[in-house]
Formats: C-alpha cells, structure tokens, sequence
C-alpha cells in the first residue's frame, strides 16, 4: 500500500478520533471491528503496519457516509482524506448499504411509517 493511502487513512483515523472525543460515540477499536473484524486494526497502522486494498475499501465506504460520524458529519481533513483516495464523502441524506447492493440508498428525511396489527 503506497504511503499516501497510508496517510490518508490515518488522518481519517485520528479525524474521527478526535470526534469521538468531541462528542461521544464508537470507539476506532470498535469501527474496525465492525468493519474488518480486527479490533486492533488502527493499533497496526499507528505501528507501522500496512493493509490490503481490500480493507481501504472498506474502511472508505464507511467513512464516507456522515451518519456513520459522532456528529453525524465529516470534519474538514477527513474529508480531504477521503477525497484524496477517490472516495469523496457522500451526501448527508444517503446511506449505501454496500453489503447489499452498490445502487442502495435510504433518504433519511422521509418520515418512518409503521404498521401494527390489531388487538384482539
């Protein structure tokens, strides 16, 4: 993995960290579970340690979405970042769901509808 990927994922990494710290939410122990089930993933990098392209990947498509965010938005550097490896942040009204299908979005400002059964 070239250096400047390297880079990037860690401005990434410590953007959201700081987020974290601002207001609360998952820890980067926790992220990189969820999405690479390696807990001590973000411990490598700071260590030196590379990745696959793969994981880059994923880590992108869950970056790039603002829900996924502390404030429910991406701060400036990590937006670069992200720009920078040619996975620009998304809009904050989507949410792909990239395990399902890549065309996938939810608006989010559509009022939820829900449907009980009768009592009987």
């Amino acid at each position: 993995m070239s250096a400047a990927y390297e880079n990037a994922l860690r401005t990434i990494a410590d953007s959201y960290d700081a987020e974290v710290v601002r207001w609360g939410g998952k820890s980067l122990s926790r992220v990189a579970t969820i999405v690479v089930n390696s807990g001590a993933f973000f411990n490598r990098l700071r260590e030196g340690k590379t990745f696959s392209v793969g994981n880059l990947e994923k880590f992108a498509a869950w970056f790039r979405v603002p829900a996924n965010w502390p404030d429910r938005a991406i701060p400036q550097d990590a937006a670069v970042a992200l720009t920078s490896i040619g996975r620009p942040p998304l809009p904050a009204s989507t949410m792909p769901h990239p395990y399902r299908t890549s065309d996938a979005s939810v608006d989010c400002n559509r009022p939820a509808l829900f449907q009980s059964k009768a009592v009987r």
